[in-house]
C-alpha cells in the first residue's frame, strides 16, 4: 500500500458545463490507483428533503466521506469533481478529512457565456438554466480563495495539461497533509 505522502485528492471545480467531469475523469485515469467522484452523482441520492427538516451542504461532506473510503483503500489520486462557490465551501470538505493525504483545489474557469452554451448542451442533465449564472456570479467573487484558476475554453487535453501542472506546482492547495 502506498504511504500517505503520495496521495492526493484534487478538488476539481467549477460552475456547471465548464468541464468538471471530463477533466476529472481524465485526471484520475493519469494515476496508477485513480478515482474521480462525480458531484452530480451525489445530488442524485437525495430523492425527497422537507425544507429546513435535514443539514444541507452534504455533498460536500458525502464527498469526503468518499475520498477517505478510496484514500483508505490503497488509491493514490481522488478527483472530487463539485461546485466549491464559496471559501466556506472548501472548509466543509477540508474540515470532515480523515486522511492526510495532500489536498489541491483548482477551478475550472471560463466566461458566463461559455458555461451557459455548454450547460445547454448536456443533453444527458437536468438543465440548471438561471441558478448557472447565479453560480458562475458567486464563484466570480470569490475566484481568488478558489485555488488555482485554469482557463477551461480550451481543448481537453490544453486543460488537462494545465491542471496537471498546478497540482504538479503546488499551487492549488488548499491544504496537505
Amino acid at each position: 500500500m502506498a504511504g500517505a505522502t503520495d496521495k492526493r485528492v484534487v478538488l476539481l471545480n467549477g460552475p456547471a458545463g465548464v468541464g468538471k467531469t471530463t477533466i476529472g475523469r481524465r485526471l484520475a485515469a493519469t494515476a496508477r490507483n485513480g478515482v474521480c467522484i462525480h458531484g452530480d452523482d451525489l445530488r442524485r441520492f437525495v430523492v425527497a428533503r422537507e425544507p429546513g427538516a435535514v443539514e444541507h451542504g452534504l455533498g460536500y461532506v458525502g464527498g469526503t466521506a468518499l475520498s477517505d473510503v478510496y484514500l483508505d483503500a490503497g488509491y493514490h489520486l481522488v478527483v472530487f469533481d463539485f461546485v466549491f462557490e464559496r471559501p466556506i465551501d472548501v472548509e466543509r470538505f477540508l474540515g470532515r478529512l480523515r486522511s492526510d493525504a495532500a489536498v489541491h483545489l483548482v477551478t475550472l474557469w471560463a466566461p458566463l457565456e461559455t458555461v451557459a452554451v455548454r450547460e445547454r448542451g448536456r443533453l444527458d442533465r437536468e438543465r440548471l438554466g438561471g441558478r448557472v449564472a447565479a453560480c458562475w456570479r458567486t464563484m466570480a467573487a470569490n475566484l481568488p480563495e478558489l485555488g488555482a484558476v485554469v482557463d477551461a475554453r480550451g481543448g481537453v487535453d490544453e486543460v488537462l495539461a494545465e491542471v496537471c501542472r498546478q497540482i504538479a506546482a503546488g499551487t492549488g492547495a488548499g491544504a496537505s497533509g
